[in-house]
């Protein structure tokens, strides 16, 4: 499935209009350049109508999309200032600035334009997918988490407001990943309301893994720049990285309790979580 959505990304993001050569390559470096393709895998694992899975593909396609951008934004130097992303140089440095600003807005409008333009989708559903993705990548979610983030916000003087700018930063575009999933699929309302909690916990997992190997891990074996939190009001500058651990480890526990519920197919989403979740073993999450 990873080779079919990297095929679908490759096809999806050419196009016959015209397009600087330079901000063509600047998208394309963003976007094939690498990464683990999570959240297409976790969205396109969600969907059982095997009617529906072309346009999985396609939708989680999109998302992919939209998640790239927001790397290329978050890379920069007014934010993290990397120099690393998916074991190659950031766009920033490699395309400059402005051509990076400009790849990230191409990538997340191209993303949101094929959810909204989806075939097998009827239009009302694309019109209410597109309303939640967007919700997630906005003020009350990605971008409000990137900036709490950046310049705080609301305290972050406890554990609650650490795991609250998490779900914003992260939790909210597996949320809605979730969200999207559980309609498209025409899953029961119980489903549903599963699904998203079970996708919250996998996005807090995934937040507090990147916070503890930010502060433990090497940049060659992560694929991108280590050190970047410093300063930062984190689950690893809070607890420790030994509870900030435990605290990855709770989020993928409460994750696997979930999974009977979410109208998934169970051994797979098992399969996906332990391939994604690797470098941090989840063994003792879901024994």
């Amino acid at each position: 499935m990873k080779a079919i959505i990297e095929d679908r990304l490759q096809s999806l993001l050419v196009t016959d209009a015209f397009v600087p050569a330079s901000l063509s390559r600047a998208m394309s470096h963003a976007l094939m350049g690498g990464g683990k393709r999570f959240r297409p895998l976790f969205f396109i694992s969600m969907i059982r109508d095997p009617s529906k899975q072309d346009a999985a593909i396609d939708i989680g396609c999109g998302i992919e999309m939209v998640h790239t951008a927001s790397l290329i934004l978050d890379d920069l130097p007014c934010m993290d200032n990397a120099d690393l992303r998916r074991q190659q140089v950031t766009t920033h440095k490699a395309f400059g600035e402005a051509t990076a600003i400009l790849a990230a807005i191409s990538l997340l409008m191209r993303g949101i334009n094929i959810i909204s333009t989806v075939e097998g989708v009827e239009p009302q559903l694309r019109a209410r997918l597109v309303e939640i993705i967007s919700s997630a990548i906005g003020y009350e979610g990605l971008a409000g988490g990137q900036e709490l983030d950046l310049n705080g916000g609301f305290g972050q003087d406890n554990i609650a407001d650490v795991e609250q700018k998490n779900w914003l930063k992260t939790g909210a575009l597996f949320g809605a990943t979730a969200e999207m999933a559980g309609l498209l699929d025409n899953k029961p309302e119980e489903q549903r309301i599963a699904l998203k909690a079970f996708a919250g916990h996998i996005g807090s997992a995934f937040q507090t893994m990147d916070d503890y190997l930010d502060t433990t891990g090497a940049a060659s074996v992560l694929g991108k720049d280590t050190g970047k939190d410093v300063g930062k009001s984190t689950m690893a500058s809070r607890l420790g990285p030994a509870e900030a651990r435990s605290a990855y480890l709770e989020h993928l526990r409460l994750a696997y309790g979930l999974l009977p519920h979410c109208g998934i197919r169970e051994e797979e989403a098992d399969v996906m979580l332990k391939s994604v979740f690797q470098i941090m073993p989840i063994e003792a999450a879901s024994a």
